[in-house]
């Protein structure tokens, strides 16, 4: 009877290992449907999955952190997000150099021609002048927020988010914000 019990506690434990394992592999199976990649278990190659896959969608992000400027007559301390969204299948030479948009950025800020303009029309400016130089971004979003100050004692901020097609009808429509 002892011999008996052992026996059938040994087939359950079996039976739990071999589902164990029988699931393990339809998991695995499942996954390298939804994942990039397909291992296979014997050799543990990563083999590319062969199923066409979308075109990635590139964006980049940089902070202009602690730029001051004299706008609305006062001094202000401003951090400016810059998000942007590339065409698709960019060769390497059609990307853009942040450090270089940044620096054109800076530049438009410093000698900025009007300074009663709400922060709201400054950073319109920032992405009309972005997408008008630079072919390679299709979308851009800007975010201009702006310290409080001795004048000012609120944190405030401006988000303006604009696409290539609509700034082509937009230009088309009206001139260009200047």
């Amino acid at each position: 009877m002892r011999k008996c019990e052992y026996f059938k506690g040994s087939a359950a434990l079996c039976l739990v290992i071999v589902g164990m394992l029988v699931w393990s592999n339809t998991v695995d199976a499942f996954g390298s449907f939804q994942g990039a990649s397909l291992v296979t278990k014997r050799n543990q190659k990563v083999v590319p999955k062969t199923t066409k896959v979308g075109v990635p969608e590139e964006q980049f992000t940089f902070l202009i952190k602690d730029f001051k400027i004299d706008h609305q007559g006062e001094n202000n301390n401003l951090n400016i997000t810059i998000s942007y969204r590339y065409k698709t299948n960019l060769s390497n030479a059609e990307y853009p150099d942040f450090t270089v948009i940044a620096k054109q950025i800076e530049t438009l800020l410093t000698s900025y021609p009007n300074e009663e303009d709400y922060w709201e029309i400054v950073n319109k400016k920032i992405t009309l002048v972005v997408l008008e130089k630079y072919s390679a971004i299709t979308k851009i979003t800007s975010q201009i927020q702006v310290s409080p100050s001795p004048n000012t004692h609120y944190l405030r901020s401006s988000i303006v988010t604009r696409d290539r097609a609509t700034t082509r009808v937009h230009s088309r429509s009206t001139p260009a914000v200047r």
